[in-house]
């Protein structure tokens, strides 16, 4: 396993609520969500004779409290250029009608992120529903558990209690115009369906939103309406991608700490996951369902948000492996995992 050998770049720890500069004209704000990780970055862009937002916060009202504070404070009541969301989940998305309506701005998101926040806004279906317990129960878990991850059904809507009315699409490969400056888009999936990120190239920034991280590895998860997926993969082919800019990028991720060193975290990560994939390997030579191998990988005193999170990330290595032809799936009521 390499060595982090990441330069953190702010000596100092943000404050919630305080812009803190972390290059000219780019600033970090930092925002608490209601989650174990219990804070978000988000950035305040000068953008001409206003500013652009990236990223809006989960939903609640100390959020309101922080974001009227800055608009009427920090930003001095100039105009909102652009909302950018770089993905659909709930800490990134929540505040950006809200933001929309209060400043007259338009949201620019990819557009596979903008479709999945309508559809993670909707109430689910009895057809649904039934799905997902069959998604749960199929992996291994006990019917009381499935029970209660049931009733857990609509708790997005609590941080994104209205989703983007309308939207400017953001294009992999296009650049977004940002105080004259180009800031290069890039679209990856894995985390999310269509998560971007922004590189300025000429001034080696890289807004990473949670597609890299400086300390903690993002959830990579099979969801159930798409239970076949293989998201690992396409996580792994991010990290290719990202690793390949220039290693003097400082990273402004939405969670931890600004850094440099992209090329040596994006090898870290992907180890990470590959020596998940080699514990499968090794686990599986007796056939074991599902919820073993989240005991395996996870340990078995997870709280109920974070079974639900060890589901779809257990599923996804494991449907890495099947695609690969390192790993065989049988059975039909609860599924049962086997190295080849």
């Amino acid at each position: 396993m390499s060595i982090n050998k990441l330069q953190y770049t702010i000596p100092t720890k943000p404050e919630f609520g305080v812009p803190m500069k972390v290059d000219e004209g780019v600033f970090l704000l930092k925002m608490p969500i209601p989650y174990a990780l219990d804070h978000i970055n988000l950035w305040l862009l000068r953008d001409g004779d206003g500013w652009t937002i990236v990223d809006s916060g989960f939903h609640c009202e100390e959020a309101v409290t922080i974001w009227d504070a800055v608009l009427t404070g920090f930003c001095n009541d100039e105009p909102i250029q652009k909302i950018v969301i770089t993905h659909f989940h709930p800490d990134h998305v929540g505040m950006a009608q809200w933001l929309a309506h209060k400043t007259n701005s338009t949201i620019y998101m990819s557009q596979i992120e903008f479709l999945t926040t309508q559809m993670a806004c909707q109430t689910y279906s009895s057809q649904q529903k039934a799905v997902r317990c069959q998604y749960f129960s199929r992996f291994g878990l006990a019917q009381a558990e499935v029970n209660k991850l049931q009733d857990r059904i609509g708790g997005y809507v609590t941080g994104v209690p209205e989703a983007p009315i309308s939207y400017q699409r953001l294009i992999d490969g296009e650049s977004l115009s940002i105080n004259d400056e180009a800031w290069h888009l890039l679209q990856f999936s894995g985390h999310s369906p269509g998560h971007i990120c922004l590189n300025n190239r000429q001034r080696k920034l890289l807004i990473s939103g949670d597609q890299v991280l400086a300390n903690i590895s993002p959830n990579v998860s099979v969801n159930f309406y798409e239970a076949e997926a293989n998201p690992l993969a396409d996580y792994l082919a991010s990290l290719s991608s990202l690793s390949t800019l220039h290693n003097e990028t400082i990273v402004l991720p939405s969670h931890g700490r600004v850094f440099k060193g992209l090329q040596e975290r994006t090898r870290t990560l992907k180890e990470g996951h590959h020596k998940s994939l080699d514990q499968l390997r090794d686990f599986c030579q007796q056939t074991k369902s599902g919820l073993e191998v989240i005991e395996e990988l996870y340990g078995n005193r997870l709280s109920l948000f974070n079974l639900s999170l060890a589901t779809g990330e257990a599923m996804a290595h494991l449907n890495y492996l099947i695609a690969i032809g390192d790993m065989s799936r049988s059975g039909d009521d609860v599924y049962q995992y086997k190295t080849n």
